[in-house]
């Protein structure tokens, strides 16, 4: 646990307030980590003779949101290397479109892979994320700071981190990527911010950012990518695990994770997501996955249909992003340009 006000040097030489940097894993594994990748030094674990695509693609303005997708040589050696960039690239311009966040995430693509490993059979996508461990204080103020714009907005209460005893006392893990949003390392760093992989089976169509007729068995790239990304931004829930040499751990999304009116859910059941309306959890937005079934306690329960944040794909459908998926980010800390206000105010669902 690091103590607010103390600055230290990141891995890239950056200054930050949160000292040590460590990679959780898809499996919640904690690495400590010294990593240096810039955005040109990246290389898969496996070498390849032919390489195609471009090394990396900014996605976004400068004067908002970026996304810079790294392409890892199993992306850039495929043959259909034009039709995955062109999904993860849909993927990625849902938040750059609606965010004005002005950071710059890093997120290396892999293809059948992930961060040099092979990916499993039964995964579509999967994600790592770097980041940090820290202190409910430094969350709270953070992302009190930062949701001041939901408040005004009328789409969260000004209590929303403060009612039913929050676990002050907790350690908790932020990804670089949400840490940079918070204001709480140097929103520019080309370091890598997380890993993202999709799988290289005929599972997935990755035509449908350019139209194509999805199969019944498929599954849709553009939303297992938005779901991947989303989640080295920060959506993820820990609820209280153990991370390491690390106990009692959770996530800033822990935070606005429900069982009842003024309930908070702070262990990994089928807990909804509520930014509050003044009492803790009046609102229901969405249900969480309960984890006891092999998903994500993060992601949305199967209840919530053919959203790219759904615990399980669907298959046969183009998924979408739901204007409750963009409010779960903008919570993170996350701001939010007109157009992602209007979205979330005009309840509108997001097709890339």
């Amino acid at each position: 646990m690091q103590v607010v006000g103390i600055t230290h040097h990141g891995p890239d030489g950056t200054e930050t307030l949160l000292g040590q940097e460590y990679l959780l894993s898809d499996t919640n594994h904690l690495v400590a980590t010294g990593h240096s990748f810039g955005s040109s030094s990246f290389q898969s674990g496996f070498s390849f003779s032919t390489l195609h695509g471009p090394a990396s693609t900014v996605v976004g303005s400068s004067t908002g949101l970026e996304i810079d997708l790294i392409w890892d040589n199993s992306v850039r050696s495929s043959a259909n290397w034009a039709a995955i960039e062109s999904a993860v690239i849909a993927a990625a311009q849902i938040y750059t479109q609606t965010s004005s966040s002005h950071i710059v995430i890093n997120i290396a693509v892999g293809y059948g892979e992930i961060a040099g490993t092979r990916m499993p059979p039964s995964a579509l996508g999967e994600s790592e994320s770097y980041g940090y461990i820290t202190n409910y204080s430094t969350v709270a103020n953070a992302l009190s700071a930062a949701d001041n714009g939901l408040v005004s907005n009328g789409l969260m209460s000004s209590n929303a981190l403060s009612v039913d005893g929050p676990p002050t006392n907790a350690n908790f893990f932020v990804t670089s990527a949400e840490a940079k949003a918070l204001g709480l390392v140097n929103g520019s760093s080309t370091a890598i911010d997380g890993y993202i992989g999709l799988t290289s089976s005929s599972s997935l169509l990755y035509f449908s950012a350019n139209g194509g007729t999805i199969g019944k068995t498929q599954c849709d790239a553009v939303g297992v990518a938005a779901h991947e990304i989303s989640e080295v931004m920060g959506r993820i829930g820990l609820e209280g695990q153990s991370l390491g040499s690390y106990h009692n751990v959770y996530t800033p999304l822990d935070l606005f994770r429900y069982q009842a009116v003024n309930v908070r859910d702070l262990t990994p059941t089928s807990g909804y997501f509520s930014t509050t309306d003044g009492i803790g959890g009046a609102t229901n937005l969405n249900s969480y996955n309960n984890p006891l079934n092999g998903g994500d306690s993060a992601d949305w329960a199967s209840s919530v249909l053919n959203d790219s944040y759904d615990a399980f794909g669907t298959p046969g459908v183009i998924t979408h992003v739901s204007a409750t998926d963009l409010l779960e980010l903008a919570s993170l800390g996350y701001t939010l340009n007109s157009s992602g206000l209007a979205d979330i105010k005009n309840n509108t669902t997001i097709v890339a």
